[in-house]
């Protein structure tokens, strides 16, 4: 089966979790043409129904049915002459200050700083009764995350019952008739958010555009906005990105890679926010390279649980409209030739959808496009989807409502959605297996299982626990046979049978059933192998005594008696994108480890430095250019440290650089087995771990060193790979003596993107110096350095700087 990447993909692959195989996503000529056919067809059509496409509002109004606390002459009777969003002047009030009056320049001219985001932010909180302002998390830098909610007086007066009114909309025991009522009188909740990558930061000019467009304008188009919308504005997510001009946040974490796992403050308080103002739309607006612009539809493949009436609104209703006004426009788009899929449930549009029952989009603006074109281009696209969706607001509504209780039922019925694609000419190559599926167990009360639980709480996931032991008949454990079991009182229990029911089964699905083999990220995120938590489903409807779980407060680690000096290699003075992995590791070590510890730059090592470590951590570098900053002097200071009784961890390129410094007998080769990101079981000294492994990481014999942890004869797979039996019995971690001292190394990346907990164990056992098995190999004397080895790391510097000039969501 060929496998695809993402077109022209040159990614380093430690943050995408594949290395690109393919030059291109084949598209064929007459595909490209069929769709030329099919855009010019829409424009006819365009031009004929306008309405349907949210760019006029006459015959949209008559289905917008305006909430009652809007004026009398509101949504219907304004839109009934409205000329649309392209078409309609925009007039002015004149209450709120216009941007250049408050910031000295016309926004989209240059890049508005942090700084002016939050000064203009204000102004219009303090000068509009249309807007309401918040903070809902602070940046490791202490940077305030902003929020703005916009609608009319009397929407922005009834918060509380709109949240409450919301909450029962999605409750299936609300009556129809009381759910109609709720639909009849309720805005829709609309969010748009921008910059969560740092460099790409013209969507957080448009989103102060769209603040002081819909304050201050009094015409028909911005008015349906807030007569029928609550408008959520989020200028930038990754503050200390912007401020630094890196896509990522302090740590280096791609926040647009973290929205399962929450482990960023500017993720977790995002999301408490989003269920505090639940969306029936999400927005992520990006950049990416060129000066083209994209929106959906998406590439496939497409995530089986997507909920089927937003994936329809996404494709139909919003990518409709803005391929009308950017047609008008006369501006180049594209839509799934880009390559942008709904798979990964990590993103800023597949978590809106899957979790939300949201309408989630991702929108991507060319880099090479000048600043002013790239801000009004995203101010464009946002406000054409806003109108669209406030001019259909009850359809939002109703629908938003269906997906829930289609979910319950689907759930009590043990049934899973099947896959799909949505591209021409693309088929269902792998199906959803046709099996029942009615909950999940959960084993254990460690911090690594309470973390998982309360996750899924967040998330609103009902979790409830066995008050008795049970005997399920047909339990499947995560990647083992079906058989008959006896599960433990206090057993965690996750039924499908809820609302929650296409989340749960994208956090806790034994396998991810990847439809079509294009991966633009990893193929595998089960949370529960990610975190190294025993657990299992079962196709059978029990009848078993449980309690209900409240959310469960969260788990901190214990803390790390004796702990050792620790140090770590870290390459960069500041933050840069190819070193995601030191970031990863600096996080786990403050915020979860609570461990102290030494950063050296390679030309940092000397004697004296390792004198006052115990352990020294190296992490996925770059192997030649580390070998070569290390100099002479280093690596003699390195090899003579470890000979003497030091410990040296480290993981792929620190595994290769290890190599390279004798001081490890491990031998290294490319990997034949291919995979963009797939979870593989292992053998490994504690239960239920499980590899984030693609076929980026080189393959590790043992050679001398005694294997801690090792592929099986034959891997069971999470996601999405091949040929994996040539993986069996490698070594994933090894320990060599090496004098007085020790090596421990890694193949994988072992604490990838701080969510991988389970093997982020192993890694702080080998850090505690503690894995035992080094004991049963005899030491052996420094073997020569071997740098010829250095050609099996892949050097991403090269690629570093065009990738963040060309890549956007990613």
């Amino acid at each position: 089966m060929e496998v695809f990447r993402r077109p022209g993909d040159e990614k380093p692959p430690r943050e995408n979790g594949f290395r690109s195989r393919q030059p291109s996503l084949p598209v064929a000529e007459s595909t490209r043409q069929e769709f030329n056919a099919l855009m010019r067809r829409r424009l006819v059509l365009t031009s004929v129904f306008t309405a349907v496409l949210g760019l006029t509002v006459a015959p949209a109004a008559s289905q917008a049915s305006s909430p009652p606390s809007a004026s009398p002459t509101s949504a219907s009777s304004a839109a009934a002459s409205c000329a649309g969003v392209l078409d309609t002047p925009a007039t002015y009030d004149g209450t709120v200050p216009a941007p250049k009056k408050v910031l000295g320049y016309e926004l989209g001219s240059k890049q508005a700083s942090n700084a002016d985001i939050l000064k203009y932010w204000d102004a219009v909180d303090r000068a509009s009764d249309r807007v309401v302002t918040g903070t809902f998390a602070t940046s490791w830098q202490g940077q305030p995350l902003r929020y703005a909610l916009v609608g009319s007086p009397t929407t922005l007066s009834r918060l509380p019952r709109i949240t409450a009114d919301l909450a029962k909309l999605r409750d299936p025991a609300t009556p129809a008739s009381d759910a109609d009522a709720i639909v009849a009188r309720t805005p829709a909740i609309l969010w748009i958010s921008a910059n969560v990558h740092g460099n790409e930061p013209s969507g957080g000019d448009a989103v102060l555009r769209l603040l002081y467009q819909l304050a201050d304008r009094n015409d028909c188009v911005a008015k349906a906005i807030r007569d029928n919308a609550l408008v959520g504005l989020i200028p930038t997510q990754n503050p200390d990105g912007r401020t630094n001009d890196v896509r990522t946040n302090a740590y280096s974490f791609d926040l647009n890679r973290d929205w399962f796992a929450r482990t960023q403050p500017e993720t977790d308080g995002k999301l408490d926010l989003l269920w505090t103002y639940p969306p029936q739309l999400y927005v992520d607006e990006h950049e990416m390279g060129g000066n083209g612009y994209f929106f959906p539809p998406n590439s496939d493949p497409v995530y089986h649980e997507t909920p089927d009436r937003q994936y329809t609104q996404i494709e139909k209703l919003y990518g409709a409209a803005n391929t009308a006004a950017f047609t008008a426009n006369g501006w180049k788009f594209e839509t799934y030739q880009a390559g942008y899929d709904m798979f990964y449930q990590g993103y800023g549009d597949t978590v809106p959808t899957t979790q939300f029952g949201a309408a989630g989009m991702t929108f991507e603006q060319g880099g090479d496009s000048p600043y002013p074109a790239k801000t009004n281009h995203h101010y464009t696209s946002a406000i054409t989807t806003l109108y669209t969706g406030a001019t259909n607001r009850a359809r939002l509504l109703r629908e938003w409502r269906q997906t829930w209780l289609q979910a319950l039922r689907e759930g009590q019925a043990c049934r899973l959605e099947p896959n799909a694609t949505f591209n021409p000419g693309n088929e269902v190559l792998i199906p959803v297996p046709k099996k029942p599926v009615c909950g999940y167990f959960l084993t254990g009360d460690n911090p690594e299982t309470r973390n998982v639980v309360r996750r899924l709480q967040q998330a609103k996931v009902e979790v409830s626990r066995l008050t008795s032991s049970v005997v399920v008949p047909d339990y499947k454990p995560y990647g083992q046979a079906v058989r008959s079991q006896r599960l433990p009182k206090g057993t965690y229990w996750v039924s499908l049978a809820q609302v929650q029911k296409h989340w749960v089964q994208a956090m806790l699905g034994e396998d991810t059933y990847t439809p079509f083999p294009y991966f633009y990220d990893v193929s595998g995120w089960n949370n529960a192998m990610l975190a190294g938590v025993g657990g299992g489903s079962t196709g059978t409807r029990l009848d078993v005594a449980t309690a209900p779980v409240a959310l469960l407060p969260a788990a901190t680690a214990a803390p790390v008696a004796d702990a050792p000096r620790i140090g770590i290699i870290d390459q960069r003075p500041e933050p840069t994108y190819q070193y995601q992995t030191t970031g990863w590791l600096r996080w786990r070590l403050e915020q979860d480890w609570k461990l102290d510890y030494t950063a050296l730059t390679p030309e940092q090592v000397t004697p004296a430095a390792l004198s006052r470590l115990d352990v020294l951590l190296v992490p996925d570098v770059d192997g030649q250019p580390t070998f070569d900053r290390l100099g002479q002097t280093g690596r003699q200071a390195l090899r003579s440290w470890v000979n003497r009784g030091g410990r040296y961890v480290a993981w792929q390129g620190g595994t290769v650089l290890a190599k390279s410094l004798g001081l490890t007998s491990v031998g290294l080769s490319e990997a034949t087995a291919v995979s963009p990101g797939a979870l593989l079981s292992l053998n490994a000294p504690r239960a239920n771990t499980w590899a984030l492994w693609d076929d980026g990481d080189a393959q590790m014999s043992p050679g001398g060193a005694a294997v801690i942890t090792s592929f099986p004869a034959s891997p069971f797979v999470s996601g999405y790979a091949e040929d994996t039996d040539t993986l069996a019995g490698s070594a994933v971690e090894a320990v060599d003596r090496v004098g007085a001292g020790s090596t421990t190394v890694f193949s994988i990346e072992p604490n990838f993107r701080g969510y991988s907990d389970g093997t982020a164990a192993l890694l702080l056992d080998a850090v505690k110096g503690t894995p035992g098995e080094s004991a049963r190999v005899a030491p052996r004397p420094l073997a020569a350095e071997a740098p010829s080895v250095l050609g099996l790391t892949r050097s991403t510097a090269d690629h570093v700087a065009d990738e963040q000039r060309e890549r956007g969501r990613d």
